[in-house]
């Protein structure tokens, strides 16, 4: 069986050596595409100084969904004021005005009366015409109400409406975290552009001077004319790469524009991160950190609350109600003549006594709704365990990742290193040289993006954990 695989090798060499000229393929020509249209670069501003702290400052500063999340904060306040003003003491005036008269003739009725079959005929009589009269009559008063029992339903009305301001607040704690991490996110994602605009710009100036130095050693003689080409081949990759780096930079910056909510054409001077922050050894801790933390538990339990106060509310409907009300009150038909002040006050006992049901429908109903939040937080405490476990587990393989990106770019730089001193030596060729340069500039973008995924992590860590951005 080899001997059969060694000669079929053999046999396809010389048939492959022993084509003529015109029998070989001949690769097609490349497509004429004509001249190549000039796009025009997109008009931008200049570069600012930004750092992360002012950038997660004017993010929540000038965030859509922040400012949807105050303004449902400052209903839900002005919500609870409206239940609190309810149970408060009221005080209202009252005035009315009425005018009633009897019109009509004064003068004395006389004629006479015929009835047939009765006897009566040509009877006269007379009547006395009613004179007009009138009469006026103003009453002022003012009225004190207070609800002095409703069974507890302005107290339940309260509650939930307390309820709704805690659930406002989580959510706009949500919305601020998010953006948080939304911004923090187009923060690294630009450093990792600029890093790696950085590093196409090294290995174009390398493939830049590694074209130089080969065309030097063409011309003497002491290297072929294909190692130029090959040389020039790499630079043109390398300026491609450059121009790719760049455009995903203009990109970058537009996004993290957009997150700020800044003019689309800014750019940004982003200051330069101090290290790596360290990975929190205790994921248990962690979680349970979370579980005091997080807003969606806080939204959760206020849910909570507030179902259970309709719970009672709803029972209320079976309960009795008495309110309070007295004030003075002034009758007269003259408002300008000083008149006696009456002072009426009243106690209000109102019991329903058979409601069909409706209370008791609305009490089932209310507890459905609180076994039906008490759900929503047991999940919601699962799901906030499983992110904190999951962003655990991706800071932990960013971690290793980087670590090995940073291992094999260590190694490829020796390797360039030793390329060159071969080469410079004359044991080692061009392609040596050009193939280590391309290697040590991938390990360069691979440590890149290990680096700005292990920053990601942390990020998504912290939004997680529920904890506040440490800048």
């Amino acid at each position: 069986m080899g001997n059969r695989l060694l000669a079929l090798i053999v046999a396809s060499a010389f048939f492959f050596m022993g084509l003529p000229a015109g029998a070989q393929q001949v690769p097609p020509p490349a497509p004429d595409l004509g001249p190549i249209p000039t796009v025009p670069q997109v008009p931008t501003q200049g570069p600012r100084p930004l750092s992360l702290a002012d950038a997660v400052t004017t993010a929540l500063q000038n965030n859509y969904q922040m400012r949807q999340a105050a303004l449902g904060v400052a209903s839900a306040r002005a919500q609870l004021r409206e239940a609190e003003a309810a149970k408060a003491v009221t005080l209202g005036g009252s005035a009315s005005f009425t005018d009633s008269s009897l019109c009509c003739t004064s003068a004395p009725l006389t004629g006479s009366i015929s009835i047939p079959g009765a006897g009566i005929t040509d009877q006269a009589f007379s009547a006395t015409g009613l004179g007009g009269t009138a009469a006026t009559s103003w009453v002022f008063g003012l009225t004190l109400k207070y609800p002095l029992y409703t069974g507890g339903a302005l107290e339940d009305q309260i509650a939930i409406a307390q309820a709704n301001v805690a659930l406002a607040q989580a959510q706009f704690t949500t919305a601020a975290q998010q953006v948080v991490l939304s911004v923090r996110q187009a923060y690294y994602a630009v450093q990792a552009a600029y890093a790696t605009v950085d590093a196409a710009q090294r290995a174009v100036s390398a493939a830049q001077e590694n074209v130089r130095v080969t065309q030097a050693r063409v011309q003497v003689g002491s290297s072929p004319q294909f190692d130029l080409l090959q040389a020039q081949v790499q630079l043109a990759q390398s300026a491609q790469t450059l121009t790719q780096a760049r455009t995903v930079l203009s990109q970058d910056q537009q996004t993290l524009a957009a997150t700020l909510v800044a003019p689309l054409s800014s750019t940004f001077q982003l200051v330069a991160l101090l290290g790596l922050p360290q990975v929190p050894q205790n994921v248990t801790a962690l979680i349970q950190q979370a579980l005091q933390n997080r807003p969606e538990i806080v939204a959760a339990q206020a849910s909570e609350t507030a179902a259970q106060a309709a719970i009672d509310l709803a029972a209320s409907g079976l309960r009795p109600n008495i309110s309070v009300q007295a004030g003075p009150q002034i009758q007269t038909s003259d408002p300008t003549n000083k008149n006696t002040v009456n002072f009426t006050g009243s106690i209000v006992l109102t019991i329903a006594i058979l409601d069909g049901g409706l209370t008791r429908a609305k009490v089932d109903a209310a507890r459905a709704q609180l076994e039906s939040a008490k759900v929503g937080e047991e999940q919601t405490r699962q799901q906030v365990e499983l992110d904190v476990r999951n962003a655990y587990l991706s800071l932990g393989n960013a971690a290793e990742v980087l670590r090995s990106a940073q291992t094999a770019q260590a190694s490829a730089r020796e390797a360039l290193r030793i390329a060159n001193v071969r080469f410079q030596a004359g044991v080692g060729t061009q392609l040596e040289v050009v193939t280590a340069e391309q290697n040590l500039a991938t390990a360069d973008s691979n440590v890149i993006q290990a680096a700005f995924q292990y920053f990601v992590a942390v990020a998504q860590l912290d939004r997680a954990i529920g904890v506040q951005v440490k800048i």
